[in-house]
């Protein structure tokens, strides 16, 4: 506490004691008259006998040595008395000088000076005894209270303070004189001359050392009259910049003290706010206070902006000069200083709050500053969808996080329930990018935070999980995000989590209810907190008992699992095992074997699952580790030897942790003998071990690559014995041989081969020419001749037919996954591409024959059968009860077959379904996406609905589009055909789509949910990073692509002589190119969309992106910066605009332009933009048939092109009212015609994308709008301010006149919504301009509040409508409505009587209309007759034509009437 405050107390105390004493007196007799003498004192001071004696006699008696001086009278008596012996004296007023003169001879004995300084005690004699005892002032400051002798004896003191003040030494006896002297001065009742006593203190301030000034300064407050109160202020504003840093605290605190006119306070504040990033860090606290004290909303902006542009670096840059704990403190109280003054002032945390939400660039404190409004009452909802809009901005960073935590962790504990409650926000939203920032700010807090929050943090996650509900297993849940988090703690913080080990091994209560990539999670996390340290880690080790518990429970459930019957829970031990052995069998983790480095095996039984001797410590040995792995693959291959779905499944996720993650060489080897010998000997054979012509169905040997030499007749071609096993494997089933789950099935071929092609990339002692003959051995398949005998088949048969080419699309697939990167191979590789191709079309027109085919199982880490049994017991029974009856009308169907083979037979079991897909972007796992169905035939009409997915392209795959495209029918073996560019592309889109995450948010249907087959197992195993990496790494044979297509495009047009639909445009060559065309500009736009290039860490990979395409079109693209990159890459994507031919293209390539304009968003490239999105627009898109194109992702399509051509360049309003005017007004004209519907200027604009042009222009004013400055101090400015605001008022009337001719719903919506937004603004931003220039531009303003109103009375009728109709959408925008139509016309009114002209507004009651201007009849209709004319006067004025006398009234509006019965007019 400083001394200022000590000197306040301390003088409040006294002034109550004076009054405590006054009551006390009065209740006590009259004191005695009779005198004290001056022999009944002992020890009396020695000095000028005239001054002792007049004291004496007043009652105050100055002693010697240590005894304090003696007052026996009450102090007013002592004044009274000693005012009127000076008074009345014959020699007043010299008598006064006198008195100070003896005064000053008696103080110069510096005892008696010091001692007149200190209190004074009460007499004790028996006259006195029931007076007050407490101490009492003291002799200096009993005087200085008298006005007579206050100013020579104050002028003396300051002297004697001057002198101890120079003299900068503390007395002997260890006083602060200085200190004492100021403490008798301070808080007096009156200062007789407080000019000269400023005057004295100041000029000390510029001659005194440090400590005596900080005395100064802390005394002022008490001293300094209220006239002196600015011109101090001002000299301590000057000496923040004169002095050292070590008064700064004392002069903010003496200014906050000061009571300044508002002026004067604004300049004081503005000066000392500038010191911020130069004050002592102590300081900064004791600064906030006093910028935000008594702060005025005209200067809080500029405050804050100040505050926030040095509060991050303070403290900053002091942490390694300051120790920890004062810098925590520091921020500890600069937070609660903007807590309270936020709290105390509205303003200002509104002004605060708007000022983060129109950042482009949110710092560490406007974070801190969201989380600290998120604690006031009220602000909670605004704050979190603050934060909402800023993450998907991509201007609040995970990076921005981190570092609000890094550096503010001392102080955001005290935030934790609210930084939980922003968490919980993001989390359990459905947008991907807010759920990851939401797992981010969990993560942080686990990992800043004390042991006590930690336990909140692990228990909120698990909680998620098994709260999860209907929607757990969805791959955007929060379940999977919890669990996501969870992981990453447990492999950066193992150490704090493991501490918490009896919470997370509750989760094994819930995966019953999992789906089964997030039971994976769980037992990896598990895995990872049981045996996730090395018994060389001593610190880890003393935590081993934690991970005990874990290992048992895990190691005893999976047992359970694996040995049970329903596969859906040896599922679930097949990942369990599996995590397992990839912790057990961590190279890092195994550390060094004992012996001749390979384990012993005779330890080990293979036929149990045990701790061994584990159980208490928790540790395992090198060994062990190895040896409890081999058991668990022992014992999962004995397990799941019947179940060919659950191996096939522990073989692709032992292939992806192979991919994925180091396994020891020694249990690599024994995985690699097991499997490469089985796999020969279960689907490999030659002529000689299998014939296949024995049976009913006719075989051939297909798609071979290698051909036998003629010259080696004798040796027998090897194939894969496809078509064989699946017959097999089909009479087996029907006959349901018990020991069928002995013998190999195609089930697992494909996860067999993964899982050895993985083994082999790792295993040092294999490489994949041991199996290169496999890409090139022929396929046992159906001959040709089958499908067109299908329909006489057997159905049995047709399913083995379908199921045979089902597994040789997939073999092919992933043959392409594994020689994919061998050179040497390419051809083969894209060949079987092509057999891909062919492949399915086969396997589509079977299937066209066959609709109640099931496909067997490929993707297998899918949801568990308990879980899908579950939901549809909960799904609605109508919807199953349907499916049953057409089931039974399937099976009747099948025999007629003929007349159509695509009608869905069993729904309940097939695989078709009559909805088609949107877009390619939702198509995945390399499902094929036709080009033109109506031509390419009935086939692939059936793709689009075929749901089930093939096995998955790896990314290493994309690599073949470094190959040359070839549009010539030549067979060229290392080209790539228009069918397998398509094919590659639109895998590489979804993956993207899928994996790199954009703030865009995506627009998905209400109804479509994402099914949990629609996820990238294979790509999931890949960070984002990776992901990206590969992509960019692309771009340069996408180019080269793009070019190719784009060239292609352009000789066609210049053969149709400039014809952008010609009939050369829709071949299916054109028509597979331009969807390609289309692809590319997707991939590119995903990959320059990526939120992670906002970020530090994906700037460089960024600039390589800018890299790749930049070097199209200029030489010295390595070394130009990254502006110069971006201009470049932005001329090179621009061009290809001449040659789009199709609108799906045009979208594509628009948005990929707004993907690099908003990395460098400069005027000049966004006005090139909007003229790129205007020559789109402008354009006429036909069909081949000559029609428009119509659909609703075209119309989508068109509205996103508008609002691009409206918000960005210049002329906005321009661009805005020529549409309005033009195009949409050339619509409404034609309407009535049978042709010419089309709008002249703009093609696209016509009756079916009428109401997206009027919404997507109804958005572009809203964000206009906001965009209007505010008028600046030249008449210029206010004058183009104006006329900008008549702008908007006159589009809001053309669009809101529309309903009159229009009125579907969708219009009626955006009036009401966005009409509603643009009054606000003209509320908020336009009505502060009139209120200034009202009298300047008086006819001005009325013509534009006339013109305003008749939009709000169209929107009243809008308004009555919504109640006519009971639309309850449309009702919902009325309360919003009617309020600020309110707020505005009260507005007016109140700006009208601040100008003298409240005469000129009128308010009356509304009659009812509906859009036509009808009149709607109520029960109030008959009384309003009845209220004389002023009411008929206003209503016949809106019946006519809207004129108005100038002379007569500003703004003339009626109210909708609150009830039918009260229907008075009211005048104001």
């Amino acid at each position: 506490m400083n001394r200022s405050n000590v000197t306040r107390k301390r003088a409040t105390m006294m002034l109550d004691f004076d009054d405590e004493d006054d009551n006390i007196l009065g209740a006590l007799p009259p004191p005695n008259a009779k005198k004290r003498k001056e022999e009944d004192i002992d020890n009396l001071a020695t000095g000028p006998d005239d001054f002792i004696k007049t004291l004496t006699e007043a009652g105050f008696h100055p002693r010697t040595g240590n005894l304090p001086n003696l007052l026996s009278v009450q102090q007013f008596e002592f004044q009274q008395s000693l005012r009127e012996n000076l008074t009345t004296s014959v020699h007043y007023p010299r008598s006064i000088e006198f008195f100070v003169s003896e005064c000053d001879t008696f103080f110069n004995n510096r005892d008696n000076f010091i001692k007149a300084l200190h209190l004074t005690e009460n007499s004790g004699d028996q006259e006195t005894s029931n007076a007050i005892t407490l101490p009492q002032d003291s002799l200096v400051r009993l005087l200085l209270q008298i006005d007579e002798i206050q100013t020579k004896l104050m002028a003396t003191i300051l002297k004697r303070f001057t002198k101890a003040a120079k003299e900068e030494r503390p007395l002997a006896t260890g006083v602060n004189l200085p200190s004492l002297i100021l403490s008798q001065i301070a808080w007096l009742n009156r200062i007789v001359d407080p000019v000269h006593v400023v005057d004295t203190l100041l000029d000390l301030l510029n001659s005194s050392s440090s400590t005596i000034r900080k005395e100064i300064i802390s005394c002022l407050p008490s001293v300094v009259g209220d006239k002196e109160n600015i011109r101090v202020a001002f000299v301590l504003c000057g000496m923040l910049d004169e002095t050292n840093n070590s008064l700064t605290a004392a002069i903010l605190d003496v200014l906050g003290d000061l009571s300044l006119p508002v002026d004067e306070a604004a300049e004081i504040r503005q000066k000392v706010v500038k010191r911020l990033p130069n004050v002592p860090l102590e300081t900064v606290p004791v600064l906030l206070a006093f910028v935000f004290k008594r702060i005025k909303p005209d200067e809080t902006l500029s405050i804050i902006k100040e505050v926030g542009l040095h509060f991050d670096k303070i403290f900053k840059k002091r942490h390694e000069r300051v120790s920890k704990d004062t810098v925590n403190d520091c921020i500890s109280l600069s937070t609660e200083s903007i807590q309270n003054s936020m709290i105390g002032s509205k303003s200002l945390a509104d002004t605060w709050l708007k000022e983060i939400q129109s950042k482009t660039e949110l710092t560490c404190s406007d974070m801190l500053v969201l989380v600290i409004q998120h604690k006031i009452s009220g602000r909670r909802p605004e704050v979190e969808l603050t934060i909402r809009k800023k993450i998907r901005s991509e201007k609040l960073t995970t990076e921005l996080v981190k570092e609000t935590f890094k550096l503010y962790d001392c102080v955001l504990k005290n935030y934790f329930e609210q930084l939980c409650a922003i968490a919980d926000n993001l989390i359990l939203t459905s947008d991907p990018l807010l759920a990851l920032h939401g797992s981010v700010f969990f993560q942080e807090m686990f990992v800043h935070f004390d042991e006590f929050y930690q336990q909140e943090v692990v228990q909120a996650l698990i909680q998620y999980v098994s709260c999860a509900g209907h929607n757990s297993s969805s791959n955007n849940s929060p379940a999977t995000a919890a669990l996501i988090v969870l992981q990453e703690l447990a492999d950066a913080n193992w150490n704090h989590l493991v501490r918490f080990s009896a919470f997370i091994v509750s989760l094994l209560e819930y995966i019953e209810y999992m789906a089964l990539p997030q039971v994976k999670r769980v037992m990896e996390l598990l895995a990872k907190m049981a045996y996730g340290f090395s018994m060389t880690d001593e610190t880890k080790v003393r935590l081993a008992s934690f991970s005990a518990s874990i290992q048992s429970e895990l190691l005893m459930i999976i047992k359970k699992q694996l040995a049970g019957k329903q596969v859906e829970y040896q599922r679930m031990g097949i990942l369990g095992s599996v995590a397992l052995i990839h912790v057990l069998a961590n190279p890092e983790l195994v550390g060094e074997l004992s012996g001749n480095g390979q384990f012993s095996q005779s330890s080990q039984s293979s036929s149990s699952l045990t701790i061994t001797d584990t159980s208490r410590s928790g540790v395992l040995q090198s060994d062990q580790r190895l040896i409890q792995a081999k058991a668990i693959i022992d014992i999962v291959n004995a397990s799941t030897k019947h179940v060919p779905e659950v191996t096939a499944l522990f073989m692709d996720e032992m292939a992806s942790t192979s991919l994925v993650h180091d396994i020891h060489p020694s249990l690599h080897s024994y995985l690699y003998d097991g499997v490469s010998e089985k796999f020969q000997e279960h689907f490999v054979v030659d002529e000689t071990e299998q014939q296949i012509d024995i049976f009913q169905i006719p075989l051939s040997l297909q798609y071979g690559l290698d051909t036998v030499e003629e010259d080696t007749p004798s040796v027998a071609m090897v194939f894969l014995n496809i078509a064989p096993m699946a017959i097999k494997e089909q009479i087996r089933k029907d006959k349901r041989d018990r020991e069928s789950g002995n013998q190999p099935s195609l089930t697992t071929l494909m996860s067999h081969f993964r899982l050895l092609r993985n083994t082999i990339d790792s295993f040092e002692e294999a490489n994949l020419e041991d199996i290169d003959a496999l890409l090139g051995c022929a396929l046992c398949l159906p001959t040709d001749e089958v499908m067109d005998d299908l329909e006489r088949m057997s159905q049995t048969d047709k399913d083995i037919v379908c199921r045979c080419y089902f597994y040789g699309i997939n073999w092919c697939i992933e043959v392409i996954n594994t020689f994919a990167r061998s050179k040497p191979m390419r051809a083969k590789v894209i060949q079987r591409l092509r057999d891909v191709v062919d492949l399915k079309k086969k396997f589509y027109r079977v299937l066209a024959k066959n609709s109640s085919f099931m496909p067997p199982p490929s993707v297998f880490l899918g949801e568990p059968a308990r879980a899908l049994k579950e939901k549809s017991k909960s799904g609605p029974k109508k919807k199953g009860a349907a499916s049953k009856k057409g089931g039974t009308k399937g099976k009747g169907s099948n025999k007629v077959n003929s007349q159509n083979e695509t009608t869905l037979a069993t729904p309940n079991k097939s695989i078709l379904h009559s909805t088609p897909r949107e877009s390619i972007s939702e198509v995945s796992k390399f499902d094929f996406v036709p080009s033109q169905p109506g031509k390419v035939g009935e086939p692939d009409m059936v793709v689009s609905t075929y749901p089930i997915h093939f096995r998955e392209l790896d990314l290493s795959v994309f690599v073949l589009l470094s190959s040359t495209l070839e549009l010539t029918e030549n067979d060229a073996t290392t080209a790539l055909k228009p069918t397998d560019l398509e094919l590659l592309l639109g895998d590489l889109a979804a993956k993207l789509e899928h994996k790199l995450l954009t703030a865009a948010p995506k627009r998905r249907f209400p109804l479509k949910q994402e099914s949990e087959y629609d996820s990238f197992l294979m790509l999931d195993l890949y960070i984002p990073m990776e992901v990206a990496k590969r992509s960019v790494s692309l771009i340069r044979r996408l180019t080269t692509h793009l070019e190719a297509i784009s060239g292609y495009f352009q000789q066609l047009i210049e053969m149709s002589d400039g014809m952008l639909d010609g009939p050369e445009m829709f071949t299916e060559l054109a028509q597979r190119l331009g969807n390609s065309y289309t692809l590319i500009f997707r991939i590119l736009n995903r990959i320059f969309s990526w939120h992670e290039f906002q970020k530090s860490t994906g700037a460089p990979l960024l600039e390589d992106a800018l890299k790749f395409i930049a070097g199209r079109v200029r030489d010295d693209a390595k070394t130009a910066n990254i502006e110069e990159l971006q201009v470049s890459s932005f001329d090179y994507i621009e061009k290809f605009s001449s040659s789009v031919t199709s609108f799906a293209c045009a979208v594509e390539h628009v948005q990929l332009l707004v993907s690099l304009y908003n990395h460098h968003p400069e005027p000049e490239l966004s006005e090139r933009l909007a003229t790129v999105a205007e020559g789109y627009l402008k354009r006429s898109w036909n069909t081949a048939d000559g029609e428009s194109n119509k659909g609703s992702k075209f119309n989508r399509d068109i509205e996103n092109m508008i609002q691009i051509y409206l918000l960005h360049g210049s002329n906005g309003f321009g661009k805005l009212e020529d549409i309005i005017t033009n195009a949409m007004a050339e619509v409404i004209q034609s309407d009535g015609r049978e042709s010419g519907s089309e709008s002249e200027s703009f093609r696209t604009c016509n009756k079916a994308t009428f109401t997206f042009y009027f919404r997507a222009a109804f958005v572009a004013l809203v964000e206009n709008v906001k965009k209007i400055p505010g008028p600046g101090a030249s008449p210029r400015s206010v004058k183009e301010t104006f006329k900008t605001w008549e702008k908007v008022v006159y589009l809001l009337n053309q669009l809101v006149e529309t309903v009159k001719t229009n009125d579907k719903r969708s219009i009626l919506i955006s009036c009401l919504k966005h009409g509603r937004l643009v009054i606000e603004f003209f509320y908020k931003s336009a009505m502060p301009l009139l209120d200034k220039q009202f009298k300047n531009i008086k006819e001005e303003s009325q013509e534009l509040l006339k013109n305003l109103q008749k939009s709000t009375r169209t929107l009243q009728n809008v308004c009555n409508h919504a109640k006519i109709s009971s639309d309850q959408t449309l009702a919902a925008n009325i309360p919003a409505m009617t309020r600020i139509r309110e707020a505005i016309f009260y507005r007016v009114k109140h700006m009208l009587a601040a100008h003298g002209c409240a005469e000129a507004f009128w308010i009356g009651n509304l009659k009812n209309k509906n859009l036509k201007g009808q009149e709607i009849l109520s029960q109030g209709s008959t009384a309003e007759s009845d209220d004389g004319g002023q009411v008929q006067n206003a209503s016949s004025e809106d019946d006519d034509t809207e004129e108005e006398d100038d002379d007569v009234t500003v703004l003339r509006e009626n109210i909708a009437e609150p009830s039918d019965s009260d229907s008075r007019s009211r005048e104001y």
